[in-house]
């Protein structure tokens, strides 16, 4: 099944869910007053008694407008939610305007008391119906249950945020399963379920709360997971940590001196796993406390694979290669780190020193019409280039989404970018790289970013982009200095090291809860 068609699915169940609900509200309670005043008007033992199961019917309304949890990949269980089913939602409520209608009309002929039974009769099959609908809808949550608990998954990555799912969740995935554990994602927000399904290439099963959300989790947490895993820290998580029998582990989805790597709420999950000693550091000099306890130092696992420099960048034959990764505009002013709108500025800047650029936007800036317009600006650039002086730039899906970013690092000899975790990843090679300041001079960002004290700073107004480029690709006065940095922001693990530890914890976390 498509995106398309899912997508189309869940808003035809939103669309019937909203139609069921509003006329409850308003015709419900009519029902209810009409019967009960029938009931005191009306004291006949049969005729008393087939009105109170009208009245009863009418109150004890099934939520067949509610909708399951369901998974997919979960063996035992199709792909998907139930069918939806063949009777209206909003049946149980027409039903019972319908026999509160029937009701005062025969106590208004003055019908016998066989004809009120007659009508309560008639109702009841009518809501039987209506609640086989609900009925199915807990069978099929009742298999998703019985599939997990014969799964038996050990782990489990609660996502409750909105976007980024498709690469917070892939980029965290792997390093779970390398444990040799078994992981189920877990979804809050089914609106956002089609980019997951689409875009996170996940190999472990992937289920999707129920329109009661978190409250689903009572019955999906099954005995055999342990802890849980977070790649983005939505409120809405604390539905997820609600069961404190579970170990609630922060992994964050990349590190970088934005405030996402220091927020408060942070404090009340059981472990925080951070890639070095600045991870730790971090929430102290914002005068945020946490627990030393809970912080686990696991360096990078996604930057294992990357390599280390071929050699002093000054002594690098020509092309040299720059790795260009702006990262995406944030959400409000005060979290734009964003150098994409000097972007074309900067890559003009590049080609025409003769380097070879690898680019990679962030790929949320690709949501945001201006944003989409100024990365297609810079791709136009190096396509032109590419024409007239024969680099073979990279950018678009090849630089996108077949390489990853660490294959972007492997590629390049030195690294332009922004606040950024591509920032710490990058600094596993120890290879020059320079950070865009949008506000601050250099010596302030420097001391708000600790990063940045071995980055080539490039004011947001670009007069410094020369002296940063001759820097970055010349002189390179930082090398020294770019060793000790990255074993205070990344650890003490080179190649596969950090990728073993954090399966190694995973494996300690399971077997010692």
């Amino acid at each position: 099944m498509t995106g398309d068609v899912r997508l189309s699915s869940k808003r035809s169940q939103a669309v019937g869910k909203q139609v069921a609900e509003r006329p409850r509200l308003v015709v419900l309670p009519i029902v209810g007053v009409t019967l009960v005043v029938l009931l005191a008007l009306l004291p006949e033992p049969t005729i008393f008694v087939s009105l109170l199961v009208l009245a009863a019917g009418s109150f004890l309304v099934p939520r067949i407008s509610d909708t399951p949890s369901y998974s997919y990949g979960l063996p035992g269980v199709p792909d998907g939610p139930p069918r939806p089913s063949r009777v209206p939602v909003e049946a149980h409520t027409w039903v019972s305007l319908a026999a509160a209608v029937a009701a005062v009309v025969l106590t208004i002929v003055d019908a016998p008391a066989p004809a009120f039974v007659a009508l309560a009769a008639v109702a009841v099959v009518a809501w039987l119906a209506c609640a086989a609908t609900m009925l199915r809808y807990l069978r099929h949550g009742r298999r998703v249950r019985q599939a997990l608990e014969a799964y038996a998954p050990t782990t489990a990555m609660g996502f409750a945020g909105r976007s980024g799912g498709p690469w917070q969740l892939r980029m965290w995935e792997p390093y779970i399963l390398r444990s040799g554990e078994r992981c189920v994602v877990i979804t809050l927000h089914e609106k956002y379920l089609p980019l997951i399904l689409d875009g996170a290439n996940l190999t472990s099963p992937l289920v999707q709360l129920g329109s009661r959300g978190t409250r689903d989790l009572d019955a999906l947490f099954v005995p055999s997971i342990k802890a849980v895993f977070y790649v983005q820290n939505a409120q809405a998580n604390k539905g997820f940590m609600a069961h404190t029998e579970l170990t609630h582990v922060w992994l964050n989805h990349g590190d970088s001196d934005k405030p996402a790597n220091f927020n408060p709420r942070h404090a009340l999950y059981d472990v925080l796993v951070v890639c070095g000693q600045a991870g730790v550091d971090r929430y102290e000099r914002h005068g945020i406390h946490v627990a030393p306890e809970k912080f686990r130092i696991l360096g990078r696992p996604q930057a294992s694979g990357v390599k280390p420099a071929r050699g002093p960048v000054a002594e690098l034959d020509p092309p040299k290669v720059v790795f260009y990764a702006p990262t995406w505009q944030g959400l409000d002013e005060a979290v734009n780190f964003s150098s994409l709108e000097k972007g074309p500025e900067i890559v003009r800047a590049l080609v025409q020193r003769g380097v070879k650029v690898i680019f990679r936007p962030h790929p949320l800036s690709y949501r945001w019409r201006i944003r989409r317009a100024v990365v297609k600006e810079i791709q136009a650039i190096l396509r032109e280039d590419k024409a007239q002086s024969g680099l073979k730039h990279v950018w678009g899906n090849l630089a996108d989404n077949t390489w990853s970013v660490v294959d972007c690092a492997n590629r390049s000899d030195a690294l332009i970018s922004d606040v950024s975790s591509v920032v710490s990843d990058f600094l596993q090679s120890e290879k020059p790289y320079a950070m865009t300041s949008m506000r601050a001079g250099v010596e302030d960002f420097r001391e708000e970013f600790s990063v940045a004290e071995t980055a080539y700073v490039l004011l947001g107004d670009l007069s410094n982009l020369d002296e940063v480029l001759d820097d970055l690709l010349e002189r390179d006065p930082l090398a020294v200095a770019r060793a000790e940095r990255k074993r205070y922001v990344l650890g003490e693990f080179v190649d596969e090291q950090s990728a073993d530890a954090f399966a190694a914890f995973v494996r300690d976390l399971v077997r010692g809860a």
